[in-house]
């Protein structure tokens, strides 16, 4: 395996999605926004595809009140794998999220982030997300008995 050979980008990178993933967590729009770049785009998969910072606040908000039918979540990314490449980075996590969704209660969800990362002037951002859902299962039923309880 190839030596890290931008360790402060790595950093950089897997603190800007901690960042990330709390602020969805706490709810704060504001937060979020801050981490995405103007040009940025997000797929959600089965919660949409978002092109341009307004398209997703759009959905950012109706998320954080509750409008999409998922009323909260608690992320959790692990195994981060991080290559950078001058001003733009790449990274993947395992995500696991502990999930309120309106028309299941409790929820497993668990999947696979993409994150395209790109430094503008000395700051990084997130350019692209992409969200590949593995499992959206109830709580009680878990993922063996019913793998994508909305699909």
């Amino acid at each position: 395996m190839k030596e890290v050979n931008d360790p402060e980008a790595v950093l950089t990178a897997q603190n800007l999605m901690h960042c990330y993933m709390l602020r969805m967590d706490n709810h704060d729009l504001e937060g979020v926004l801050e981490l995405l770049h103007d040009d940025c785009a997000i797929d959600y998969g089965d919660f949409g595809f978002y092109d341009g910072k307004d398209e997703v606040e759009g959905f950012l908000d109706d998320y954080m009140h509750g409008k999409t039918g998922i009323l909260d979540s608690f992320h959790l990314g692990i195994n981060p794998w991080i290559t950078t490449d001058g001003d733009t980075a790449t990274g993947r996590w395992h995500f696991l999220d502990l999930g309120h969704i309106e028309e299941i209660g409790a929820a497993w969800l668990a999947g696979f982030y993409e994150i395209e990362f790109t430094k503008d002037g000395d700051e990084w951002f997130i350019e692209k997300l992409t969200y590949d859902a593995k499992y959206l299962s109830p709580y009680d039923e878990g993922w063996v008995e019913e793998p994508m309880a909305m699909a």
